[in-house]
């Protein structure tokens, strides 16, 4: 019978260690643990699982103390988790089947690591199903493949200070790689880059980048880091590093290209994402960043046309439909776009973004309607209350724009025409508008 090794490093994780383990205890028939240097009970708790600990000295490279793990594991196949993550049952059976054949022969099998948040901007974003306990609240996840369970006893290696992976060592060595529908829970996605673990993986992942200066992946790597600390120039700036090595990185294109649409640097953007288009990149999150630079350019019928595509071939895609929604207010078709929000919530009703968006979308409506009723007092007040749920929406500024006017406010009214048209180049030469 082939038997199965659980192998983690861990420090401090006394309040989410014992749920993982938890969840692991019906198929590992072994759990290694390495503590870098713990200071509260996760050694104990550990053992309380039948856990044997080893102490590892901590030298600030991730992928060392993993190796040190596997080394010290005795089973046919590993599988690496870290303290908070979780396996539910079905993916618990999955797992322990696979092992039981061998893994149909491959050597290494990727799996889908589920990180939690509400964050559909992120371009691996995907919906939760409704409900679903394993969400924990959060209305999806990010979803990384990754290497987590593979053959023991081949040389099999960690590699990278941080952001460590095994994929490289698996493919110089000839392995056999898997991708199976397994998903393993990650709840401390949100926590992971910011804080003290942050700045101790800035730390980490700038040394790497020193030592590693001609690897797109380390400048990637740290260009993220920065990004999720809040150092943006920084971050463009290895960004930048990472795609000068490799101008097909997605990754480093990607970040590059959020930094520069937050920005409002739509024409460098659009250059950036085409590249990657004209490359051959069909990922859906590319050409949904280009129909919304062609919205806020004012080519709706492109815009139009991607988000079709994207949302034909992935219709739980919450950012297609948010920007397929703004580009049909913006060519007209209110009701449309009103049910393309409807839609998006039906796949994460939790997320707020959306709930603002839909609720700024009626009172916006409703104030309009106010305003042609004679009340510019009260369509204000409305549409000023729809702006606090939706401030990039160019309509409301636009909307406002004509009250204010009612009002005999032509100098607030031109600054929300200005602020409209800066939103959507369609809007470009409107003095007046309101919906009929």
């Amino acid at each position: 019978m082939l038997t199965l090794s659980v192998v983690m490093i861990v420090k401090n994780e006394a309040h989410c260690l014992g749920e993982c383990l938890e969840s692991i205890r019906s198929f590992a028939d072994e759990i290694v643990i390495g503590d870098t240097g713990s200071t509260d009970e996760t050694p104990a708790i550990a053992r309380g699982f039948g856990a044997r600990v080893i102490t590892i000295e901590w030298h600030n490279d991730f992928a060392e103390a993993r190796n040190a793990v596997l080394h010290a594991a005795t089973g046919d196949w590993l599988l690496h988790l870290d303290a908070d993550e979780v396996v539910d049952p079905e993916n618990a059976r999955r797992i322990r089947e696979l092992v039981d054949v061998d893994c149909d022969g491959a050597d290494a099998v990727e799996v889908t690591l589920a990180n939690y948040c509400d964050t559909p901007r992120a371009w691996r974003w995907v919906p939760a199903p409704p409900n679903d306990p394993f969400a924990r609240g959060k209305s999806g996840y990010i979803a990384v493949g990754l290497l987590r369970l593979f053959r023991n006893r081949r040389g099999f290696e960690y590699r990278e200070p941080v952001h460590e992976n095994i994929t490289e060592s698996v493919e110089e060595a000839g392995g056999t790689i898997h991708v199976q529908p397994i998903l393993i829970h990650h709840y401390g996605y949100e926590s992971d880059g910011s804080g003290a673990k942050g700045e101790r993986y800035l730390t980490i992942a700038r040394e790497k980048a020193a030592l590693q200066p001609e690897n797109p992946k380390a400048w990637h790597d740290l260009s993220e880091q920065l990004l999720a600390l809040g150092h943006t120039d920084e971050a463009e700036y290895s960004a930048r590093r990472a795609l000068a090595l490799e101008p097909e990185h997605i990754g480093a294109a990607t970040t590059l290209g959020n930094i520069l649409l937050n920005r409002g640097d739509l024409d460098e953007a659009r250059a950036l994402f085409l590249r990657l288009e004209m490359d051959g990149t069909t990922l859906p999150h590319v050409s949904t960043a280009l129909a919304a630079i062609a919205c806020r350019q004012g080519r709706l019928n492109e815009a139009l046309g991607r988000l079709d595509k994207v949302i034909k071939a992935a219709p739980s895609n919450i950012m297609a439909r948010l920007y397929f929604a703004r580009a049909l207010d913006l060519a007209g078709f209110f009701e449309d776009a009103a049910i393309h929000l409807d839609v998006a919530l039906s796949y994460a009703p939790g997320l707020t973004e959306l709930q603002d968006r839909k609720e700024a979308h009626k009172l916006r409506t409703d104030g309009e309607e106010q305003a042609r009723n004679g009340d510019p007092e009260a369509a204000l007040a409305t549409l000023v209350r729809a702006l606090r749920l939706d401030p990039e929406d160019p309509l409301l500024h636009l909307s406002i724009g004509v009250v204010l006017d009612q009002l005999g406010q032509p100098d607030g009214a031109e600054r929300s025409f200005a602020r409209a048209r800066r939103l959507a180049a369609s809007l470009r030469g409107y003095r007046e508008f309101m919906h009929p």
